[in-house]
């Protein structure tokens, strides 16, 4: 992110400043008033587009039945553990240690199942968006050359704070990526 609000930075002093490689431009011109600007929320996007839509209720049902064992195995340690505080009074000091060594054993392995759990749902999210991605940029150029943009910028990426005139093209992407690529459900 910091690279690209770099570049940006850098892209925007050479429309401004006169720089040769912009020497036809009409950003050097009349400033920035003759560049046209839009943006796009990719994230949005990506969740928007129908292959997008899919890949998320596949996900989120790939990822219900590992939650429901997870919180099993969090209810068992629960009752677990309030048997222990029952019984603790009755137990001997044996038999306590060896109890609470069984429970960390048990919590340890939760909380590693819970972070591979993790793990795997952003592996299989990056899996799916990162091709919806890249089909999203091939979308962004066309759309960016179509309708004469100069710049377009990630609304997510914090590069552009402020611009009087800018356009969300974000809805006229989704759309045609749509078209272009087709899902069947």
């Amino acid at each position: 992110m910091k690279k690209l609000a770099f570049v940006s930075a850098v892209v925007l002093s050479l429309l401004t400043s006169g720089s040769p490689v912009f020497a036809e431009s009409k950003a050097q011109k009349s400033g920035l008033s003759g560049v046209k600007v839009a943006f796009i929320d990719m994230q949005q996007a990506i969740l928007q587009t129908e292959e997008g839509k899919i890949a998320k209720t596949k996900i989120e049902k790939e990822a219900e039945s590992k939650k429901k064992d997870l919180e099993r195995q969090q209810d068992e340690l629960k009752k677990m553990n309030d048997e222990f505080l029952k019984q603790q009074s009755v137990l001997s000091d044996e038999a306590k240690g060896t109890k609470q060594k069984d429970f960390q054993i048990k919590v340890q392995a939760l909380q590693n199942a819970q972070m591979a759990f993790q793990q795997e749902v952003r592996e299989k999210e990056q899996a799916e968006t990162g091709k919806i991605f890249r089909n999203l940029s091939g979308v962004i150029d066309e759309i960016a050359k179509k309708k004469g943009y100069d710049l377009v910028f990630e609304r997510g990426a914090g590069a552009l704070l402020y611009a009087s005139k800018i356009d969300d093209i974000t809805t006229d992407v989704v759309a045609s990526y749509n078209s272009r690529f087709k899902v069947t459900k």
